[in-house]
């Protein structure tokens, strides 16, 4: 039986695999929220993106994304929200909407209208919890000091590197430097380390990090419900902490072919 069904899942990747002639090649562009909404737990200066400085750093970006003309856009917003997304897209396309600071407005628009392109594609899921104070709350029960020193530590070292990098770097340099292995790894690695927080039988940990996996899976399910299998490219514009899970959840499509975006930055 178990031959059987082995033999079957062959046959059903095989026709998978066939149905698509041509690897879609992914671009992950993972970003710092350039509004600073002060909603991660890392705490980041501002970068001050409405600053004619700014701005000529994002527009570099944007005409090095556009250089690989993407058929797809994907960003960081609910899919209830598709409906404002796509309006106020199409405001700004006819000259009456002003771009706010974040990320989506100032590289998604932006990257939309140099292509002509006529929506962006809202995929994100908020409906998980992260349960960060019960974390601490349950080290510091199981007198897991060590644990929290560590974390504690992560969490400053972040900080003090990006702000430093803030200071000295451009946008297009900040990106580089947010989409390196490296980065990715962090990001991924950060996680695991909490499945030891709390005493034996307190699963705080594994909970809060297989709620994060969830988030990100339901997205990257979200994203292959909208595609077609024609697309040449697409670009996927989400917060750089979502990048590395994603990059690890799509490495096993056979249908995707993911390009370092370091590569067009």
């Amino acid at each position: 039986m178990l031959k059987i069904f082995m033999v079957a899942c062959f046959i059903c990747l095989s026709l998978s695999v066939d149905a698509q002639k041509h690897k879609t090649r992914v671009y992950l562009l993972g970003t710092f929220h350039f509004d600073n909404p002060g909603l991660d737990v890392a705490k980041f200066e501002n970068a001050n993106i409405l600053s004619s400085k700014r701005q000529n750093e994002v527009m570099e970006v944007v005409t090095k994304l556009a250089g690989v003309r993407p058929d797809m856009i994907f960003v960081e917003v609910p899919v209830s929200g598709q409906p404002r997304l796509d309006s106020n897209l199409l405001k700004y396309k006819n000259g009456s909407l002003t771009l706010n600071a974040g990320e989506v407005h100032q590289l998604g628009f932006r990257l939309a209208k140099a292509l002509n392109l006529n929506t962006l594609y809202a995929v994100d899921y908020r409906d998980a919890e992260f349960p960060f104070d019960s974390l601490v709350t349950s080290m510091t029960e199981a007198k897991q000091f060590d644990l929290l020193g560590k974390m504690k530590s992560s969490i400053d070292s972040i900080q003090t590197a990006f702000n430093t990098s803030l200071k000295a770097k451009s946008i297009r340099e900040l990106l580089i430097e947010q989409n390196s292995v490296a980065a990715n790894e962090l990001q991924v690695g950060w996680y695991f380390d909490f499945l030891a927080a709390g005493k034996e039988g307190n699963h705080i940990g594994s909970y809060l990090t297989s709620e994060w996996w969830r988030r990100n899976m339901i997205i990257y399910e979200n994203i292959m419900k909208r595609l077609n299998g024609n697309e040449k490219t697409i670009v996927v514009l989400f917060g750089s902490a979502h990048i590395g899970i994603l990059r690890e959840m799509m490495k096993y499509n056979q249908n995707f072919e993911i390009i370092p975006v370091q590569t067009i930055l």
